[in-house]
């Protein structure tokens, strides 16, 4: 249940009726994210949809699979419960079940690719211990093959994953229920995170 009531009104009309009729086009209740992206939509809702779909989506070293499981790790890593399920859920359509749930119990999934592997330890302490980054992090990255530009779009995802875990944390998200996470893992699979 959402604590911060706020984001429960102020929804333009165009919104209103989406969430109203989001039980039929997802076959399920929408989950409590949209009602905080609609919340003052242009301010927030629509810029963070961009940005979340050029980070997930857009042209990248990474595979979407790959960068879903990044945005599962970070959430992960926080302890952020919903948005963990929720990109668990489209990663594991991407890449598979098992390989989401060997990363979040170890760190590492063999089935990953090298470069893949190398970037989770980073992932894992850019989102925990940001202030230990060191300039030898990055060396560690280059030695194993990555560019530069995979290592930012890598620390793009983090970046967009705090942010993240923390405001739906902070209004009090509820996890998705199994019909939710059936339904919201194909659509974000299949149609991003524009709104």
């Amino acid at each position: 249940m959402i604590r911060l009531d706020v984001v429960r009104r102020g929804h333009a009309l165009k919104h209103k009726v989406m969430l109203g009729l989001g039980k039929l086009v997802i076959g399920a209740d929408p989950p409590d994210i949209m009602r905080i992206l609609f919340h003052r939509h242009g301010f927030f809702g629509k810029p963070a949809g961009l940005l979340t779909h050029e980070v997930l989506r857009g042209a990248s070293e990474w595979t979407v699979g790959e960068r879903e499981l990044f945005a599962t790790y970070v959430s992960s890593k926080n302890q952020c419960r919903f948005c963990t399920g929720a990109h668990a859920a489209v990663a594991g359509r991407a890449i598979g079940d098992g390989v989401v749930a060997e990363v979040l119990a170890t760190g590492d999934s063999p089935s990953l690719s090298p470069k893949a592997r190398a970037i989770l330890p980073f992932i894992a302490k850019l989102t925990v211990e940001p202030n230990k980054m060191v300039p030898a992090d990055l060396g560690a990255l280059r030695s194993a093959g990555l560019t530069d530009d995979a290592i930012l779009d890598a620390a793009y995802v983090v970046m967009l994953f705090c942010m993240y875990n923390r405001i739906v944390d902070a209004v009090g998200c509820e996890p998705l229920d199994p019909k939710q996470i059936v339904a919201v893992s194909k659509m974000l699979l299949e149609k991003g995170y524009e709104l």
